[in-house]
């Protein structure tokens, strides 16, 4: 904790130390910024002085005659701005009139000859650097030269500026005269031509430049007052002391913060670790939650409240808990018999089902044998009593009474037909005969073929015999599938296929029928199809087996029969033929 505290007032007092600098560095070049652009007025303010001066001796130009070009040149210098005497030039460079006469002795001839040429050769105003004098005096020359439009064929005008002229001293005087700032006014060759403001005592803290346009002359801008960066340079020294001073003065307060601190806090870390690890029986030490009036006093007694709220909270799920684990116990037992209870019941059902289907069964073939043995033979005695009559009867009776004997004769037959189905229906003897797999290829085909349904029977893998409950039950729900699918699927083809495999017998009937909705089907009470898929699930889950229906409008049906079976009887070639029922 102490070291993230100095830390952080390190790392505080170095950024603040960062942006104070920052500020002043700014602030310092805002002054130096300043600085230029008051040297860039005060060298526009000069050039602009230079370049009236020369635009007035345009005007010479125009003089007709010598006494008119002195009349201009004395007008240039009543009314110039700079310029201390004017002075006409020959072609040659020579001077050719001066006013006043006097300060031309000034300049040098050569020094004005050359300008001269210089001026005229580049047809543009020419400025010199400072030009000494034997006397002591370093005059300025500025010659202008005459354009051949104008009514001299050549030549030069010129003024000369004398730097200790007190109106060049004007121009150079600084926006604020009580400030400490100096303008200098110098040459190319960095000789001084004239100078105002502050004197200059010492080097200059802050120095600006500015070109004269027009001149070779620069004007210096110096700062004789105190430097402005001498604060920054002072600040960086003291920031370097103030920074690790503060963070001594911070991790002795730390150490001693700590060292109040550390003790209780230990007291209390050790007291959540074992609260931590469950411990709850223990209260935190008094020595910690006496220190109510601060932090960790406040912590300490917080803590201790958590701890007993904890331990009370504990308690009472442990009580909820152990009276939950009593309920729960009971309603075990209570579900456990509940549900013994309903497997009994179950069994029964079950039980029951099985005696009713095999009771169904006993009667359909004792009703069977009833028709054949005695309906049957009724049927086929009346046959042949009508046919003894029409035989006797022939040509001893009219037409009407013959035909009706005749129909007589067919409505026997057709009884007969219909009786005989009738018996096949309650008990196909070619299940006893031949078996599963042909009482089924044999009620699809009497069933699917004779309405034009194309049918495909796969039952190679159950040529064998199995208990007569078990084939029958499953020989009774295929015929209710096959039903359903000649009276609701509409279907073009059926596929029917059988396989025994790892003791599970399993029988498939797919269609591309309709098809239908099977939970809709099943929750309908009112639906014969509901109650068939009902009695086809019963007699196949008293077998111990399973039903899957899959199917979806417009999609075809798929149904899915699997029973478990062992020890099949034996092949059904292997077994004798009996005669039919």
């Amino acid at each position: 904790m102490l070291a993230l505290v100095s830390a952080g007032v390190f790392i505080a007092a170095g950024v603040l130390s960062l942006i104070s600098r920052a500020s002043l560095l700014s602030l310092g070049r805002e002054v130096q910024e300043e600085h230029q652009r008051f040297a860039a007025v005060i060298a526009r303010d000069v050039s602009r002085a230079i370049a009236d001066d020369m635009r007035m001796l345009a005007g010479v130009a125009g003089a007709e005659d010598d006494q008119a070009a002195r009349a201009a040149l004395e007008s240039v210098l009543h009314h110039g701005r700079v310029a201390s005497a004017g002075f006409l030039v020959n072609p040659d460079g020579s001077i050719a009139s001066c006013e006043p006469a006097a300060e031309c002795g000034a300049a040098s001839d050569a020094v004005v000859a050359r300008l001269a040429l210089e001026a005229m050769s580049a047809q543009r105003p020419v400025v010199s650097n400072t030009v000494p004098q034997p006397d002591g005096s370093i005059p300025l020359v500025g010659v202008m030269p005459f354009r051949p439009m104008d009514l001299r064929a050549a030549g030069a005008a010129g003024v000369l500026i004398d730097p200790n002229d007190r109106r060049l001293a004007e121009l150079l005087q600084p926006p604020d005269a009580r400030s400490m700032l100096r303008v200098e006014l110098r040459d190319s060759r960095g000789q001084l031509l004239a100078a105002a403001g502050a004197a200059r005592t010492r080097a200059p803290g802050v120095e600006t430049t500015a070109a004269v346009e027009g001149t070779p002359w620069i004007v210096t801008l110096s700062d004789m007052g105190a430097d402005p960066v001498a604060p920054i340079t002072a600040f960086g020294r003291r920031s370097l002391w103030f920074a690790p001073s503060l963070a001594a003065i911070v991790m002795l307060l730390g150490w001693g913060i700590a060292r109040s601190v550390r003790q209780p806090l230990v007291t209390l870390t050790a007291a959540a670790e074992r609260i931590a690890g469950g411990d709850l029986d223990r209260a935190i030490p008094d020595k910690a939650a006496s220190r109510g009036g601060d932090e960790v006093g406040r912590l300490a007694v917080a803590l201790e409240r958590m701890r007993r709220a904890l331990k009370a909270s504990i308690d009472e799920i442990e009580r909820s808990n152990r009276e939950l684990e009593r309920r729960v116990e009971d309603r075990t037992r209570e579900l456990a018999a509940a549900n013994a209870a309903l497997e009994d019941r179950e069994h029964l059902r079950q039980r029951l089902l099985r005696k009713v289907i095999s009771a169904q069964e006993d009667e359909r073939k004792r009703v069977a044998r009833e028709l054949h043995d005695e309906t049957s033979q009724t049927l086929a005695a009346l046959g042949i009593g009508v046919d003894v009559a029409l035989a006797t009867c022939a040509g001893a009776v009219d037409d009407a009474t013959h035909q009706r004997l005749a129909e007589l004769r067919r409505l026997v037959d057709r009884m007969h037909h219909e009786l005989h189905r009738m018996i096949v229906n309650l008990r196909p003897s070619v299940l006893d005969d031949l078996g599963l797999a042909a009482a089924i290829a044999w009620f699809a085909d009497r069933q699917l073929a004779h309405s034009g349904v194309a049918v495909r029977c796969e039952l190679g893998d159950l040529d064998l015999r199995l208990p007569s409950e078990i084939e029958t039950a499953i020989f009774r729900a295929v015929q209710e599938a096959i039903v359903n699918v000649a009276r609701h699927a509409n279907a073009e083809s059926v596929l029917i296929q059988g396989s025994v495999s790892d003791g599970v017998l399993l029988v498939e009937i797919e269609d591309d029928g309709d098809g239908f909705d099977p939970q809709q089907v099943v929750r309908s009470p009112e639906s014969l199809r509901g109650v068939g898929l009902l009695g086809m699930r019963e007699r196949i889950e008293i077998l111990g087996g399973s039903v899957d229906i899959e199917s979806d409008p417009g999609g075809g049906t798929r149904v899915a029969m699997r029973v478990p079976v062992v020890d099949p009887v034996a092949s059904s070639s292997e077994l004798p033929a009996s005669s039919a029922t």
